[in-house]
Parts: structure tokens; sequence; C-alpha cells
């Protein structure tokens, strides 16, 4: 009996999984505005950040006196994951393809969140750590290399630009969260609602929004895929897979840049090149080894919505 419910555990486990990973890699594709939608990069912003911070609202208020505890400056840290991030990695997406984004985002923001540990919570990297950093910042510099080749380097560069700096903003929220301990609906309720703070004034007054122009339809799946599946659903996902199946979930989050590459063929028609698949293979095989020495414990639910490894931190900077 208790091999079975151990099966049937793994099982699920795999399942919420495989949701989370398709989640975020459908969001890398979905989110290129001009390619998949009729709506600006602000509205897919808008949607993201209001339609959870709405939702979960109640929450928010019930929690408020943790909120206030956090303080304004962890809160900002933690908000970068949201305007902030899908504005960067939007606008890096109408400029360059989603293998170059799934190289550099989920891969570049494990090595960002181990620096700014560094920095601030005195973490330091072993052996494993050390390995897998140099695999992944291997497949960026590919990319690069092979970009200044290109005949459209300048774009190409602009967009890797807009990576970089959105890959830097969710490590900020990714290693915020964690050393404050936070659940995971918490910390998308405070980033929503920053976010919206900043969006709303934003989306209502600059005539930088399509939702005039855009098909109703358009507008209700992007406002359904980016506010809850994406916004919502994926964070439920990844808590119910980490819970689950402890590191092996987060070994197995570390496929999304390649998910995401093979959705971007059919979708979008971007048919990765031999360099693109070199450099997904080094950041993928650098993001399980990573994710692999995690020690979590099934049953046993982690702060962060990502995938990075748990750390007592020894002294914070951040208070």
């Amino acid at each position: 009996m208790t091999g079975t419910r151990c099966a049937m555990s793994a099982l699920a486990g795999y399942t919420w999984m495989s949701l989370a990973v398709l989640i975020w890699a459908s969001w890398l594709v979905l989110t290129s505005s001009g390619h998949t939608t009729a709506l600006s990069i602000l509205d897919l912003a808008g949607f993201r950040a209001i339609i959870p911070a709405l939702m979960l609202a109640p929450l928010l208020w019930r929690h408020r006196q943790t909120v206030a505890r956090l303080g304004v400056k962890r809160c900002l840290l933690m908000s970068a994951y949201g305007a902030p991030f899908t504005l960067c990695v939007g606008y890096g997406l109408s400029l360059a393809p989603v293998a170059h984004a799934g190289a550099m985002v989920p891969g570049l923001m494990p090595i960002f969140s181990i620096a700014i540990g560094a920095v601030f919570l005195n973490e330091r990297l072993n052996q494993r750590q050390a390995v897998a950093v140099l695999l992944i910042l291997s497949g960026p510099v590919a990319i690069l290399s092979s970009s200044s080749q290109a005949s459209a380097s300048d774009q190409l560069w602009t967009g890797h630009v807009f990576f970089f700096l959105g890959s830097f903003f969710w490590a900020c929220f990714t290693v915020t969260s964690r050393a404050q301990d936070l659940p995971p609906f918490l910390a998308t309720a405070i980033v929503g609602a920053l976010s919206t703070v900043v969006l709303a004034p934003v989306w209502m007054l600059a005539d930088l929004s399509n939702l005039d122009i855009a098909p109703r339809a358009d507008i209700a799946f992007q406002a359904v895929f980016q506010g809850i599946v994406s916004g919502l659903v994926s964070v439920f996902a990844f808590s119910q897979g980490l819970r689950l199946m402890g590191a092996q979930a987060a070994a197995l989050s570390a496929l999304t840049p390649g998910v995401a590459a093979l959705l971007a063929i059919p979708v979008l028609g971007q048919v990765p090149s031999a360099v693109d698949v070199f450099a997904l293979v080094l950041v993928v095989t650098g993001l399980i080894i990573r994710a692999s020495g995690r020690k979590d414990i099934p049953g046993k639910v982690g702060a962060s919505v990502q995938a990075t490894p748990p750390v007592q931190p020894r002294k914070s900077r951040l208070r």
C-alpha cells in the first residue's frame, strides 16, 4: 500500500511540474507581442499584474502585518518580478528569438541569484554550483558570439540586454522571497499589488495600449492566460510539484528553456540554429546540475516559486 501511495504521489508531482513547465514555456512564446497577439507589451504586463492582485487581495489584506514587517525595500525588490520583468522580457521577445530568451532569462536568473546572495547574504559557491555556473554561462556566451556575426546584430543585442535585465529582476524577487521565507501566493500578491500601482496610471494615461483595436477573443485569452494561468496556476502547480517531489521538481523545471524553444517552432516559426540548440543544452544541463543539489524534502514546500536552492543565510544585509 505504501509503495502504491508513493507511486501515485510521484505521478501527481510529475503531472504538476509538467504543467508548470508547460505554462512557463508557453508564457515565453505567447508574450511575443505582434507575433501571437495584437495587444501591446504594456497590456500583457497589466493583465499579469492586475488580475492576480485583485484575486489575491483578500490574502494580502489578511497578511498585511507580515507585509508591513517586510518593509518598503524588500517589497520593492520583490516587485521587480512584476512589471519590470514582464516589460523587459516582452520587449526583448520582439527583437530576439524565444530560444535566446529561454537560454538567457531562466538560465541567467540563478547566476544573478548567486551574485546577489554572495553580496547580501554571504552565500558561497560549492563545487557543484561552480560547475553549473560555468555550463549556464557558456550558453549565453555562445549565443552572444553567434549574434555578433548576424546581419541584425544590433536588434538582437538590444533584445539580449532586455533579457539580461529581466533575468536580474527575476533574481531580485527570488533571493528576497527566499530569504524572507514567504509563501508563494503571498509573494505573488505583493508583486501584483505593487506592479498594479505602477502600471495602472501609465496604462490608463499613456497611448501605449492596443485594447481598443485588439479582437475581443485575443483580449479574453491573454487576460486569462497572463493573469490566471501564468500568474496563479503556475505558482500553484510548482508549489504542488515541489511538495510532492522535492529536489526532483526543481530539476524538472530546468527543462523550461528547451520546451519553450520547441513550442516556438510551430507557433512562431522560429527554428533554433545549431548554436542555439548547443547553448540550450549547456544551459539546461547546468540548471539540472544546480537543481539536483537541493536538499528539499517532499512535503515541505519552500517559499520561493522559482527553482532555486534554499540557503540558510548567515547574515542578511537586506535589513
